[in-house]
Formats: structure tokens, sequence, C-alpha cells
């Protein structure tokens, strides 16, 4: 067996990484604009505050090793990760070389086009390091490198926490083998970092003390244990999938080909595909169970995308190889495999985030908000942003305590400093609802920022970010309401109504299946010296027939240059409430409440109310 790749096989992998880098470059989108964002954060800043090196959130081997590579911007991270790939690619030859040689062409294209695995390259995420860190582990022990392969794996726990599906996997091997010496160097990693906790925190066991992956149930909630399964298809690719399971039955009929990789193939069930099973359980029962800080995130099933494809194609190449032969026909065939195959993937990449990735109006909101708080910032000691997004795109340091705070301080706001709260991070990670900023009459409302289209965010919350600083902060709030429904009362606005007859007993009023057949025009919500107002429209919808699509609610603004603003509420069965802030305009501006009917049947609407709140401080 040849023990360095040839310079062919290896410049392809180097063409594979290098266009995740170009790609990323090419890219005006972020994908994760808020672990993406703070992992590149704590990395670009750990060299000015080396404790991020010791934090357990930021996985303290990601953050060290990603460090030198922040320092060339965000795509330094992109630049990293597509070393860390590379260095899979290599290090999965190592036993791909005793399979159909097909497979080891196959093998980048098949990992980089796994649509989880593929972005996560791209946003600099830790899965990246982590699969690296097990394929390395998996080749040390498939060649014999036992002890090697042990010391890497006890690094594990400081890159990514679904090390608690590899452990116990990799001591089940060991004692297969009685490798009994090796075990204890499982623990050389935690080794390492009690010595250096003890001597910088002087706290030995704080990888454990710190786990910061507790006490956000409240805020995460759950879901139901098929969560991921159902998603399989977007995480992998059907592709990955669809050759995973041709790999189970050409395990079975190559077992009496080929007594002599018995050892290999146990190798392979035991630490390739069980911790892919295996990671994908422990995360379906924690979403299940609301429990670690689990919210469900697809991503975390990249760690397992390296050993998926190791597996699959080690077990379909050798039973190809063994079935075939070396026939030069066979050979051919392989590498149309491999062009089949990279056609198909690329399209259900593609399918999950088309390429390059483009900013989203959540993105373009939030960079004009971290804009503006870069222009206010110089103009105010300290600033206070939740969202990890903020301090990136203003340019701040967010660990200079001496001007960004990342939470509340234990003092609240002070004199001289401004608060950017968000409806993201703000009553969540925050915890820090709006309601108790707007209650406090010493904090004073600077700006009110809203984006152009509703975006609902975890906990139901629209999308809206509020600036406080310390004063004056009395507001005058002026309920108005601009109609309720009382026995099918006249709108006292321009407005279009195709109503037809409901049936005897029924109140409210009956639509038919036209597409748009309520309307309400210029709705008086703009008033003079107003800071902000909300508007909220409550009432009761119900379906006349089974609907086959959707049924919106929709508040629109537009001045002559065009649109400003497209919120939207999909309506089903029940109650509704469309709650919106509204801005001060100051100039003509039209705006439109009305039904947006795809459904193809009709519906009722009864109880209609709307009311708008305006808010102007006091004087």
């Amino acid at each position: 067996m040849e023990r360095t790749p040839s310079s062919s096989i290896a410049f392809w992998w180097v063409i594979w990484a290098a266009a995740a880098v170009v790609m990323r470059l090419l890219s005006p989108g972020i994908l994760e604009m808020g672990d993406g964002v703070l992992h590149y954060q704590m990395a670009r800043y750990a060299w000015e505050h080396p404790e991020l090196l010791l934090d357990h959130w930021g996985k303290p081997l990601y953050t060290l090793l990603a460090s030198p590579f922040a320092q060339l911007g965000h795509w330094g991270m992109t630049l990293f990760n597509a070393l860390c790939f590379t260095a899979t690619c290599w290090a999965a030859d190592r036993m791909l070389r005793e399979a159909a040689p097909w497979t080891r062409w196959l093998f980048a294209p098949a990992l980089l086009l796994s649509p989880a695995y593929g972005t996560m390259v791209l946003e600099g995420m830790t899965e990246v390091l982590f699969g690296l860190l097990c394929t390395v582990t998996l080749v040390g022990l498939y060649t014999g490198h036992v002890r090697t392969a042990v010391i890497v794996a006890s690094l594990l726990p400081f890159t990514r926490p679904e090390y608690v599906a590899v452990w116990p996997l990799l001591l089940l091997w060991l004692a297969w083998q009685r490798q009994w010496a090796a075990m204890p160097l499982l623990l050389a990693g935690h080794a390492v970092y009690v010595l250096v906790g003890a001597a910088v925190l002087g706290e030995p066991f704080w990888a454990f003390t710190r786990d910061p992956y507790t006490g956000a149930e409240v805020i995460y909630g759950s879901g139901t244990p098929w969560h991921f399964v159902k998603q399989l298809d977007a995480v992998y690719g059907r592709p990955l999938l669809m050759l995973a399971a041709l790999a189970m039955p050409a395990a079975l009929l190559l077992r009496p080909m080929d007594p002599d990789k018995e050892r290999e193939r146990r190798t392979l069930w035991l630490l390739a595909f069980l911790p892919v099973l295996g990671i994908l359980v422990v995360h379906s029962i924690l979403w299940w169970q609301g429990a670690k800080g689990s919210l469900g995130l697809t991503r975390v099933l990249a760690t397992a995308a390296p050993l998926l494809v190791v597996f699959a194609l080690w077990m379909v190449g050798r039973t190809w190889r063994r079935m075939t032969g070396g026939l030069w026909a066979m050979q051919l065939m392989g590498a149309l495999v491999v062009v089949a195959y990279g056609i198909a993937a690329a399209q259900a990449l593609v399918q999950v985030q088309p390429l390059p990735v483009q900013a989203g109006a959540y993105q373009r909101f939030m960079d004009r908000v971290g804009v503006a708080v870069g222009e206010k910032a110089p103009h105010y000691g300290s600033v206070i942003a939740f969202h990890p997004y903020v301090a990136y795109r203003a340019g701040l340091d967010p660990f200079d305590l001496q001007r960004v705070q990342r939470s509340m301080p234990g003092n609240g706001v002070q004199q001289g400093d401004l608060l950017v709260w968000d409806a993201h991070f703000g009553p969540n990670e925050g915890g820090v609802p709006l309601e108790q900023l707007l209650d406090d009459t010493t904090l004073q409302v600077v700006d009110v920022m809203v984006p152009e289209e509703r975006m609902e965010m975890l906990g139901g919350h629209p999308m809206e970010v509020f600036l406080f600083t310390k004063g004056e902060g009395s507001r005058i709030s002026e309920e108005r309401l601009l109609y309720r429904w009382k026995d099918g009362g006249p709108l006292p606005y321009q407005h279009r109504k195709d109503t037809v007859a409901c049936a005897s007993g029924q109140g409210g009023w009956c639509f038919g299946p036209n597409e748009f057949p309520f309307e309400v025009d210029d709705l008086p919500v703009d008033v003079p010296g107003m800071a902000y107002a909300e508007l909220v429209v409550t009432g009761h919808f119900e379906w006349l027939g089974e609907p086959i699509n959707s049924t919106e609610l929709i508040f629109t603004e537009d001045a002559a240059a065009g649109r400003i603003s497209y919120w939207s509420m999909k309506l089903a069965d029940g109650a509704f409430t469309l709650r919106q802030r509204l801005l001060p305009r100051g100039g003509v501006v039209r705006n439109k409440l009305y039904v947006w009917n795809l459904s193809g049947v009709g519906f009722r609407l009864q109880d209609l109310e709307i009311r708008c709140v305006v808010h102007r401080a006091a004087r």
C-alpha cells in the first residue's frame, strides 16, 4: 500500500477545498449570523483576550487552531475549515486505498457536497474540525496506530459535545482489541486542559463546572423525536443516503468474499457507522426532551458526515473491487460513477442551499442595525448588544468589556450606555423582555428599527430593534380603536369586501374562494409627533371547506418610490393576532390591510378589530 497519496489526487482535494473558499468569497450572505459570527469573533479576538481559549461554548481547541485564520476576516474561518476538509480527505484516503480506486476520487465531492457539511465548511463552524478528529481516530485504529488515535480522540470534548456518542464506542473497540494500556490515554486532553485551567482560571475542572449547555430548556423548547430523521435528506443529501443504504447489502456480500478484512470491517461498523447512528439518536433524544440547550439544529449532524462517507465508500468500493477485479472496463465505469454522483450531489446541495449564498432580508436588516450602531457607538461609553452580529457589523470588539457588553449588566443600563435590544436574542438568550424596558421610565428610546418584511423570531416575537439610553424615558401611549366589528357594521375607510351569504346562524363575514376578497386602504396610523406605533389586528378565522393552500393576512406600506414594508401572517382556524411596529414616515405613505387567499376555498371572518397604539415621548 502506498504511504502517501499521489500528487494528482492531492491536487484534486485542493481543488475542492479552494472551490469552497472561492464560493465563500463570492457569497455576500452569511448563513450563521449568530453562532457562526460568535465563533469567528472568539477566534478573531482570542489573542487580545486569551481567556477565550478556555471558553467552553466556543470550543477551546477550535478557537485555538482557527485564531490565526480569523485574523484574515470572517472568510478566514472558511479557509481553516477548507484545510480541515483537505486533511479529512487525506486521512480517509488511508482506508479507501483498500477499496475501489474510484472511491478515493469520490470521497472529496461526496463529503463537501453533503448539504450540512458543505455549508459548515463555508460558515467556519466547529463541526468540520470534529469530523476531522473522528476520521483521524478511525484511521489510526484501522492502521494500528492505537495510542496516537486515542490521544487524538481525547481532544474531541474540546471540539464538540458529540464526543459522548463516540467515546463509549471507542472504549468498546479498545476492550475488543484488548488495548487496556491505551484506555487511560483517552483522558490526555482533559489532563492538559486541567493543568491549563488550574494555572489560568484557578479551576482545574472548568470543563465540567462551566458547562454552557444548561438552563436553556425554557427558551428553546422541545419537539418530536423524529425531527432529525425527517430532515436527513436536507442534512446529508439523497445521493449520500442512497450510497449509505447500498453499503448495507454490500457489507453482507463482502463478508464471505473477503475474510481477511474482518477486523477492518468490524472497525468500520463500530467506529464509523455506529457513531453516525449514535449522534443521530443522542440529538433526537435531547430535542425530544428539551435538554442540554438543544434547539433542534440539524447542522449538528454534519459532525458525522465524514464517518458516513468513509463507511459507505469503503463497503461499496471493497465489494465492487472483489466482484469485478481490476478490469479496465470496471475502472472506467467507476469514473462514470464519480461524475454522475458529483452532479447529483451538487444538485442536492443547491436545492437545500443556493450558491453563492445571498444576503437575505434578515441579514440586510441586521446590516442596517449594525451600521447604525457603529455610527452611534463613538457617542456612547458602552454598547450593550445581545445579538453577536451587531458588534460584528459595527466593527466592535465584543469582548472589550469597557466598550461592549453581550448581556445585561448586573447594575443595569448606566449613564452613557447604549442598549441595543433585538427580538431574536433580547428576550431569549438575553433574558430581557421588551416590555421590561418600555416600562422603565429611566430609559429613553433612541431609535426603533423594523425590517421591511415581517419575521418571526424564537418565541414568536416579530423582529424589531430598539435602541435605549439612560435618560428621561416617560412616554405617552394613546390607543386608538380604528375599527371593531359589530353586527357586520360598515368600515369607515376605503375598503372592499367580496362577501357571500353566510349559513343560517353564522355571524361575521363569509367570503368565497376569491384570491383577494378583503381589503382596507389608508388606515390612519401615522400621526404627527409619534415616536412609533403598534398596529394590532385581531379576529377569528374559520375555513368553509378543506383548504389546499394557505391564506395570509397582509399589511403593506407604499410610497411613490415603491414598497416600504410588507408584513404577513398565515391564517388558520381559530383566533389570530397580527402585531406590527410602525415607524413615523413623515410623508405621503399609503398602507393597505388585506387578505390573500390561495386556499381555493372560502372562509369566515368574525370579531375583526383594528387598533393602533401610538407612543410619544413625554414633554
